[in-house]
């Protein structure tokens, strides 16, 4: 288990959140239980995926939930060019809503590659001295 909030991608992750919030705020009224909640829902669940796996047990635990994460970030850039295709917010705001998702999405990637890359790399130990090296095949 550890702290999510050491982690510099949570803390993008609720930025993100806070943008998407900012942005939504301007949909129309009519979509408040549409698009606007999926939206919210969907950045919502970047950050909060990240917490759940750093409360599981480990880092191997942590990786499925990084791919949520990431697939729901994959999942509000949809949502956000969408809204932009249904005239809901300005492109402008949109782009920079849309950086944000690509540089959080990035960060979790970099993340799962370093913890796999650890997790495999722990598999295969030196021998010990008492231990003979292991035949080539």
């Amino acid at each position: 288990m550890q702290d999510a909030r050491k982690l510099l991608v949570y803390g993008e992750a609720r930025e993100l959140a806070v943008a998407v919030y900012q942005l939504t705020l301007g949909f129309p009224a009519a979509e408040r239980f549409g698009l606007t909640q999926q939206v919210r829902r969907a950045a919502v669940s970047v950050g909060s995926n990240i917490a759940e796996g750093c409360g599981r047990k480990g880092s191997r635990a942590l990786v499925p939930f990084l791919y949520y994460a990431i697939g729901s970030a994959k999942e509000l850039e949809f949502q956000i060019e969408l809204s932009v295709s249904l005239g809901y917010c300005e492109p402008t705001e949109a782009n920079a809503v849309l950086e944000r998702i690509l540089r959080t999405r990035g960060m979790l990637i970099r993340l799962e590659v370093a913890i796999r890359r650890r997790l495999e790399g722990s598999k295969s130990s030196p021998p010990t001295p008492h231990s003979p090296p292991s035949q080539p095949r």
